[in-house]
């Protein structure tokens, strides 16, 4: 059911840009994972991937990809200006080199677990990258465990922020939006704070969803 709903979403989202006369790339939608390719993984990692992405993976979809752009030019409200596109990906065959490139960041540039910014890149398991140098991560933290937190490399306002208390909980709020960004300056408006996560019933969400003609 889950799935059905997530893939719904998603479809009607290329749908309306598409109407709107922006771009979008397939949907690409792939069968879950089996669990001999999740252990393989998690050997070459030397831990487990997190529960609730790895429960994604063996139950939904190993690889997924969904990207769409607005029209150039397109009329949004002020607060809502930033924003030019829509993404989320995964994949199994992505883990490896996302998470290798993550701790390159690491070794090469935030070394320091004692300093508060590049503490935040400690620690996490990366499912997504953004394109910019930035990622999207799971906490393996054990008092924060699971949540979804945005990893800028180059002092992005959304360093630190929780997207979501869970990579579930990402799949529901932000495919109600479109999945835009994923810059943070694309998600930031829809979240209250820095703890709260992105909120698909927040005012900027109606404003959103309304500019698109999607209420």
């Amino acid at each position: 059911m889950f799935k059905w709903i997530m893939k719904e979403r998603l479809k009607v989202f290329l749908q309306q840009i598409k109407k709107l006369g922006g771009n979008s790339r397939p949907l690409v939608f792939e069968p879950p994972a089996s669990y001999d390719n999740i252990y393989e993984i998690e050997q070459t990692l030397n831990y487990r991937i997190p529960a609730d992405f790895k429960n994604i993976l063996l139950t939904e979809s190993s690889h997924l990809e969904f990207k769409w752009f607005l029209p150039q030019n397109f009329g949004l409200p002020q607060q809502l200006r930033g924003i030019f596109c829509g993404e989320l990906h995964w994949g199994t065959n992505f883990i490896l080199q996302f998470n290798e490139d993550k701790d390159n960041w690491i070794k090469q540039v935030f070394t320091n677990s004692n300093d508060d910014y590049d503490k935040v890149w400690h620690n996490k398991f990366v499912f997504q990258e953004v394109g910019n140098g930035d990622y999207l991560s799971i906490d393996l933290t054990p008092a924060s465990y699971g949540k979804i937190i945005y990893l800028s490399h180059d002092d992005g306002e959304g360093h630190g922020y929780v997207m979501a208390n869970t990579f579930t909980d990402l799949l529901n709020k932000w495919t109600q939006l479109g999945c835009i960004g994923a810059e943070d300056w694309q998600w930031l408006p829809f979240c209250e704070n820095k703890t709260s996560g992105i909120n698909p019933n927040c005012e900027n969400a109606n404003v959103w969803l309304n500019a698109i003609g999607l209420t």
